[in-house]
């Protein structure tokens, strides 16, 4: 009895755990560095995007100007854009009250586009 007790307390625990859903993230993120002037250098601008889509696909433009295409796992309240031969980092954002995403690595602020 006392198991069957626990297995329902560590179900109920599970189950009320907030967890972010793909619907909730999907669309167009964008971040421009404090540093950021885009007259610095017009060849590569110096803004940031991303585009969640469903699937698990996401769109990353990091500086420069060739937006690789690599995917997302969603992981609790954490988005982990994955590390692929085209786009060399391995980004991990948590999901703001607001709506917006907050990068890990550096703190920063990415704005979702309406």
């Amino acid at each position: 009895m006392k198991n069957l007790l626990l297995l329902t307390l560590l179900a109920f625990v599970f189950i009320s755990c907030d967890k972010l859903e793909e619907p909730d993230i999907l669309g167009s993120y964008a971040n421009s560095p404090e540093d950021c002037l885009p007259a610095n250098d017009p060849l590569y601008g110096c803004g940031r995007f991303i585009t969640l889509a469903a699937g698990g696909v996401a769109d990353v433009l990091y500086g420069g100007d060739i937006i690789s295409r690599t995917s997302y796992k969603i992981k609790g309240q954490k988005i982990k854009i994955e590390k692929n031969d085209q786009f060399g980092l391995e980004l991990t954002f948590k999901k703001l009250d607001d709506g917006s995403l907050m990068e890990e690595g550096d703190k920063s602020i990415w704005l979702k586009q309406e």
